[in-house]
This record gives structure tokens, C-alpha cells and sequence, in this order.
């Protein structure tokens, strides 16, 4: 089967614990796609799907392979049921720093190409398997539940992934 790539954005909300500097470099944290959640492309990823072959993947600009901002760290946080990125950007890259600490740029999107799915009875793509691309800086978000939350804020985020997937469980039971 043909491998179809596709970028899943996120928003990027920053709070005051989330962010770090290290040599120069500005280092944050993001949930960068929900699992089991219908996302606004219309693809639900079926838990954790998307396979890493590598511990670093490039953070870029816009998808650009040519406009490498700095690099990324992204694992499944099976209680949050999401994608989480530590991502890192060079110090190099000082006006995108500050554009992102002012909120000019709230957004990133995780890429991937997927290989096996499904299609659901609401005829949505069910992701199966998919393999990690990039994760990108971008101007729109498009997944407005995928955001970075503050460390104080944080328990409270996890409760309600937990509330919502529990809910779903009830759901299916009654289906």
C-alpha cells in the first residue's frame, strides 16, 4: 500500500512553566496529536500508532525541509492518551524565539505518513500504523484540543482526557 503523508496541527499554548532555555536554545513542550480523537482533518489515530525510527526528528518551519528551526523529541503518553513533543529551538533562530514567547506563532503540526487504516461508520479514517516525519512551527492550528498546558494546569488536563476517554468506553457499551 501506498504510504499517504499527512500534517496534523496543533495549538501551541505556552505557559510560564513550560518553557526553558539551555545554551542559548529555547526548549518548550507540546501535545502534538490526540489519540482516538476525531481531529480536524478528519482522521482518528487508533491509539499508539505511529512508529519512531529514530529519537530525533528535525523541527522545521512550515514543513520546509529547507527551514530547519531546531529538533524534536516525541513520544505516547498513554495517561494523556496523546502525543507529547519536547521540542528545541536553536538559538540561532532568536526572532522566532520571540515571536513565539509573544504569541505571534501558537501552533505546531506533527507530519507522518500512514500505511494501514480503516474507515469508520461516520467515514472517518481510522489510522492504524503510521511513521513519524517531522513535527513543523506553522501560523494556523488546526486541532484546537492539542495544546501545551502549564504544569499547574496539568493534572487537571489529564483528569479530563481521562473523563473523555472513559466517556467514550460508556459509549461504545451502549452502542
Amino acid at each position: 500500500m501506498k504510504k499517504k503523508l499527512v500534517e496534523n496541527i496543533t495549538s501551541l499554548q505556552l505557559g510560564k512553566n513550560d518553557l526553558s532555555e539551555s545554551e542559548g536554545d529555547f526548549k518548550f513542550n507540546a501535545i502534538v496529536a490526540h489519540a482516538d480523537i476525531v481531529n480536524d482533518n478528519g482522521f482518528i489515530l487508533d491509539g499508539n500508532v505511529i512508529e519512531f525510527e529514530r529519537e530525533i526528528y528535525p523541527f522545521l518551519f512550515n514543513h520546509s525541509d529547507t527551514e530547519l528551526l531546531g529538533e524534536v523529541r516525541t513520544d505516547f503518553d498513554e495517561s494523556q492518551r496523546a502525543y507529547i513533543s519536547e521540542i528545541t529551538i536553536y538559538k540561532s533562530n532568536s526572532d522566532l524565539i520571540k515571536a513565539i514567547k509573544n504569541g505571534v506563532y501558537n501552533s505546531v503540526s506533527i507530519a507522518y505518513y500512514f500505511d494501514e487504516f480503516t474507515v469508520n461508520d461516520n467515514d472517518e479514517l481510522v489510522i492504524k500504523h503510521a511513521i513519524m516525519r517531522e513535527v513543523s512551527l506553522v501560523s494556523v492550528g488546526a486541532d484546537r484540543d492539542a495544546k501545551i498546558v502549564a504544569n499547574e494546569l496539568k493534572e487537571k488536563h489529564r483528569a479530563n482526557i481521562l473523563a473523555e476517554n472513559k466517556l467514550r468506553e460508556i459509549k461504545k457499551a451502549y452502542e
